[in-house]
């Protein structure tokens, strides 16, 4: 058997255990030679497994002295889960406007969510992000940046952990196109104040607790910013 195919059962054996309650987030996993032992296969292609899935952001270091040093099941989802989406995204040439159409499906559902279930405190931290975003001086990468924050902030306010790091890798795959979009809707000034507009909108009907007007809002902002999508949409 290859060496990398002896690398993949490793990864699928650890998967399986996962997946039937065996192992769980925070988990010590075995020794490199526990796991060499139990799996029936080498050492080296364990060590290539496990590096593989800290890559991944599914595996850390426990940093601790002495022989109780190990590997554990990471306990949160790390940015490594949307850099792993983005980059199958990217790879895949999907078309703009295609990840356009899945942004705003799954933003739309996210903001509807959001209308029931953001707490007080997430609508305090979706309006410091607006408030940032008009500050005077606020030029259109740092504003894109914030832009970012705030509609990955509804998208964690929804309560699904998933949607929101989705969010993220859709986001950040067009992150070229969206600056562009945003230069050739007009003077960076006029643009920011009717974005602003929009994202008040947004948060007013969350506020509100209004999906479809939440859900409304959204739409027209994202047929706003990416116009030359508006003809399949």
């Amino acid at each position: 058997m290859r060496r990398a195919r002896v690398h993949e059962l490793v990864i699928e054996q650890i998967e399986e255990r996962i997946r039937h309650g065996g192992l769980q987030r925070g988990d010590r996993l075995p020794s490199e030679r526990q796991l060499s032992e139990l799996l029936g296969v080498s050492r080296p292609s364990v060590r290539e497994a496990l590096h593989s899935l800290e890559a991944l952001g599914i595996v850390a270091e426990r940093v601790t002295s002495g022989p109780e040093s190990a590997k554990v099941l990471a306990t949160e989802p790390s940015d490594a889960l949307t850099s792993m989406l983005r980059l199958h995204i990217g790879l895949s040439n999907f078309a703009e406007v295609e990840v356009v159409q899945t942004r705003l499906i799954v933003e739309e559902w996210a903001v509807r969510e959001a209308t029931t279930k953001a707490t007080a405190a997430e609508i305090a931290q979706l309006t410091q992000m607006l408030e940032a975003m008009e500050k005077p001086g606020v030029d259109i990468v740092q504003f894109n940046a914030l832009d970012s924050i705030f509609h990955t902030s509804i998208a964690q306010a929804c309560g699904n952990r998933l949607i929101a790091y989705l969010t993220g890798a859709l986001r950040d795959t067009v992150e070229r196109h969206r600056l562009s979009a945003m230069r050739a809707l007009g003077p960076w000034p006029e643009v920011s104040n009717r974005l602003q507009a929009e994202h008040r909108r947004i948060l007013r009907a969350i506020s509100a607790g209004d999906a479809d007007a939440a859900a409304a809002a959204l739409k027209d902002h994202l047929h706003h910013t990416y116009p030359a999508s508006n003809s399949v949409w």
